[in-house]
């Protein structure tokens, strides 16, 4: 993201040309400013006394605001998105690697392996086919490896699967290398003599040695980078989205490339690690965003493996508008739109400035016609002046539209993308489970076919058959640390060994848990048995997931079974962290066929607890994932929805009656029920008063404004002008009619209470209220506070009827009424200012020297 000012001002410059909404708001101001620079020289030529310097300086102001804050969230939104492309694309692939880093030193220790590889180093004649079929099955299993290779000291290759390039002996420097290491695994990226002809794969191995510590080979496992890059990248590439993903190794050098017609692989890309950064490359300009890996249990991958995305210029911000309204409940949609809590302060307040400019603009331009009127005899051309204070408005009202128009579609927009982001992140969450769930369900099986766990469970009279069992359990669990235990059992399902000694406490007792059953009866090696997520007294009373396989005897019966006890708690609740969103109080949950939470990283809803998903929530997450506004706890939420859907050969997280689980990405963006509700006792139509024919010279100016739903009026030669509200002090032992006292013009006003005389509960915030200064009978100056000004019109006097020829008992504030035009809008009353002027002046409207306030 941008930091600094400066840094700000010169990126945005030069991406301003590619922001097209930022772009057409800046013309469209710009055109209206110049309305306005003409109206202001006619103001001056004719007269009219209103002085618009100050509200076109802020208007001008607000208009730089408003484009900086435009093309600043703009930038960072897009960002922002390339920026989850990128970290994702580099860790999601990051955690795969993590689990080959276990298998190679556990299929090292595999003893038909190292039986098969000794045989070969005493010179023998081993079973090649039954080899190569072994190495078939791990690879039926773990489909993420292209091939498995076995290759003596001496650099024959002993054994690989069939179909592979038939080589017969290497010198690889990395031969050398293994065979001279004793660390658990050795990760490379390299071109080898494995596969002549091709420029770079990724294998990992270690060296094969017998019980002794004799060195009888080494094994090399060659991970299917392509495949599985290809559906990294496939899973993070949005609709229409014009992103290229790459994956650079340390010395800026691409290895793989979303799209190789843009950046093809090999080529070098001189990109820092960021977000953001412009970028020249192959004679074209890109938006920039580089991450290194976060790491996995502090594992960090091939070494300087980083991830890059790019996006051309001229299509980073040309993404398709979202109509935020669409498929979603519209009183939400205006509830998050009002409460604005996804969209910058700086933003959702230029709306509220620009409606406080345009409400002192409407004064100024107000109190000019009532100077009008007053000087009518001395204007060189009142009707002139008239009409050119009402397009001095006009053009007022319509920049304050463009302010208004043009943050609330890109707040629209954020409320799309964010649902879209929510879904993404769903989707990422339930896939990074599916492929870890994958591993678990590979684990189970392929240990099941370990020849010492299976020979040891069948022959009950081994010596210290338990201990060499446990033994066995416990290396493996040491090289795969995401378990917190793996237990064995006979075909009673009673445990004969645990891999740590906080499950040894289980050692000879009965299994009863439905999932142990079930593994006893599994037909074949091929199929597993899986718990439900749900409390196990094998996890200490917390939920957890349990794989289980058959260990097969003779004649294929079940001589019992492994269980891997899957480290729930921690393990899952990371995998929800990699998905969670960077907004305020976002949270992200699983949840199983039952609305159980299975994992969570909000406190308030704790694994165990349920959550309620409106079944058609559910229904359209099976069905490719969904997006919606939802009420949850008083907030109006961001959800995004996905059911578990697989990985290669997992079939996906499934609970009861076979329903799968569901990751939820969730992110709070306002309060339920506070979208802006209509203001019917504040109308908005124009005055309703007939106005005054051709030729009809008996007229009167009124000066009309609205006060709560009434629209009200005076004779504007009663009108000293319109001031803002400047608070007033309330006055004791006075009429309830009497709003208090104010200082104008150097001497004490008092200040009449029309919302209490009309019985109205004022709605508008003070400091949006007007005070109209009125002169009494007597001279004396006194103020009304109003809600809104309104038109001026002139009306002819027989249009004015009493108010009492029209309602009975209305209250002595009100004077007359003017005759309807038959338009629709409230009608216009005029308020009897005597009648107020009196109550200003009676002992019981104040029995206090105002002046006293000045002292």
């Amino acid at each position: 993201m941008l930091s600094t000012q400066s840094e700000v001002n010169k990126k945005l410059r030069r991406l301003l040309p590619h922001m097209l909404h930022v772009t057409e708001n800046r013309e469209t101001l710009k055109s209206l400013e110049s309305v306005w620079d003409v109206l202001n020289l006619l103001g001056q030529l004719s007269g009219t006394t209103t002085e618009m310097g100050g509200t076109k300086a802020a208007f001008a102001t607000l208009t730089g605001n408003l484009l900086q804050n435009l093309a600043l969230t703009t930038f960072n939104k897009r960002v922002q998105q390339m920026a989850a492309q990128a970290q994702v694309a580099i860790d999601i692939l990051i955690r795969n690697l993590f689990e080959r880093t276990a298998d190679i030193g556990f299929l090292a220790t595999d003893d038909a392996l190292r039986a098969f590889a000794a045989a070969c180093q005493r010179g023998e004649a081993p079973d090649r086919a039954a080899m190569s079929e072994r190495l078939q099955a791990y690879v039926r299993r773990y489909s993420v490896y292209r091939d498995v290779i076995l290759v003596a000291p001496d650099g024959a290759v002993l054994a690989r699967l069939p179909g592979a390039p038939q080589v017969e002996r290497i010198s690889d420097p990395l031969l050398a290398q293994v065979l001279a290491s004793d660390a658990p695994y050795t990760e490379a990226a390299v071109c080898s003599q494995l596969f002549p002809n091709e420029s770079r794969n990724l294998f990992y191995a270690v060296r094969v040695q017998d019980e002794a510590g004799n060195v009888l080979g080494a094994l090399f496992l060659c991970f299917d980078f392509e495949n599985e890059i290809g559906r990294v990248f496939k899973g993070l590439q949005r609709a229409d989205d014009w992103s290229v993903i790459a994956l650079m190794d340390d010395e800026g050098k691409v290895i793989a490339s979303s799209d190789p017609y843009q950046v093809m692989g090999g080529a070098i890309v001189s990109a820092p690690y960021g977000d953001g950064h412009l970028l020249r490359f192959a004679g074209a300009g890109y938006l920039a965003v580089r991450r290194a890996a976060q790491g996995f249990q502090g594992y960090m991958g091939p070494q300087g493996w980083s991830a890059l995305v790019l996006v051309p210029l001229d299509m980073a911000f040309d993404q398709e508008e979202k109509d935020a309204q669409e498929g979603q409940d519209e009183a939400l949609v205006r509830a998050v739109l009002h409460s604005g809590t996804a969209f910058p302060p700086e933003l959702q307040a230029i709306p509220l400035q620009a409606d406080a400019i345009q409400r002192e603009l409407n004064r100024s331009v107000w109190n000019a016609n009532i100077r009008q009127g007053v000087a009518r005899e001395a204007s060189m051309n009142p009707a002139f002046s008239k009409v050119l204070l009402a397009e001095i408005v006009r053009t007022g009202t319509r920049m304050k539209e463009v302010f208004t128009r043009s943050i609330r579609e890109l707040q629209a927009m954020v409320v799309a993308s964010q649902l879209e982001d929510c879904q993404f992140l769903a989707a990422l969450a339930m896939d990074i489970l599916d492929r870890n769930l994958y591993e678990r369900a590979n684990d189970c099986r392929w240990w099941a076919l370990d020849p010492l766990l299976r020979s040891l469970l069948e022959d009950e009279a081994a010596d210290q058959r338990s201990e060499r069992l446990s033994a066995r359990l416990a290396a493996v669990n040491d090289l795969y640390t995401v378990y917190d235990s793996l237990l064995l059992f006979d075909a009673e399902g009673a445990v004969v060994a645990a891999s740590r000694p906080h499950v040894a406490q289980w050692l000879g007792r009965k299994l009863d848990a439905p999932w142990c059953a079930r593994a006893l009866a599994l037909p074949d090696a091929e199929s597993y048995a899986v718990s439900e997520f749900e409390a196990s007294e094998l996890y200490g009373g917390q939920p957890a997931y349990i794989y289980a396989a058959a260990l097969h005897g003779a004649g294929g019966r079940a001589a019992g079974g492994i269980a891997i006890v899957f480290d729930s708690g921690p393990q899952i609740a990371a995998m929800l962290g990699a998905a969670l969103p960077s907004a305020p109080g976002a949270f992200a949950l699983f949840i199983d066929a039952d609305n159980n939470v299975i994992a969570s990283t909000d406190p308030l809803r704790p694994a165990g607890s349920r959550v309620n998903v409106p079944a058609d929530v559910r229904a359209q997450a099976m069905d490719g994932g969904v997006a919606r506004l939802v009420v949850l706890d008083g907030q109006v939420m961001a959800i995004g929805a996905q059911a578990s859907a697989g990985y290669r050969e997992y079939p996906g997280t499934e609970g009861r009656a076979g329903q799968r689980a569901l990751a939820l990405v969730c992110v709070p963006l306002g309060e339920a029920g506070s979208e802006q509700q209509a203001d019917d006792w504040m109308p908005t139509a124009a005055p309703s008063a007939a106005p005054a024919q051709a030729g009809q010279d008996d007229t009167i100016d009124i000066a009309s404004f609205h006060v709560g739903r009434y629209l009200l009026g005076v004779p504007a030669s009663a009108v000293v002008e319109a001031i803002p509200f400047g608070g007033f002090v309330r006055l004791p032992n006075t009429s309830q009619n009497v709003r208090g006292a104010m200082v104008y013009r150097g001497s004490t006003m008092l200040v009449y209470d029309l919302h209490n005389a009309l019985g109205l509960t004022p709605r508008t915030r003070p400091e949006d209220m007007l005070t109209v200064v009125l002169n009494g009978e007597n001279g004396r100056r006194f103020g009304v506070l109003v809600d809104r000004l309104a038109d001026i019109p002139a009306v002819a006097r027989g249009d004015i009827a009493p108010v009492s020829n029209v309602f009975v008992g209305i209250t002595p504030v009100l004077a007359s009424v003017v005759k309807s035009s038959g338009e629709q809008g409230p009608m216009l009353t005029l308020l009897a200012v005597e009648h107020m002027a009196e109550v200003l002046n009676t002992p019981q409207g104040c029995d206090i020297d105002p002046a006293a306030l000045l002292e």
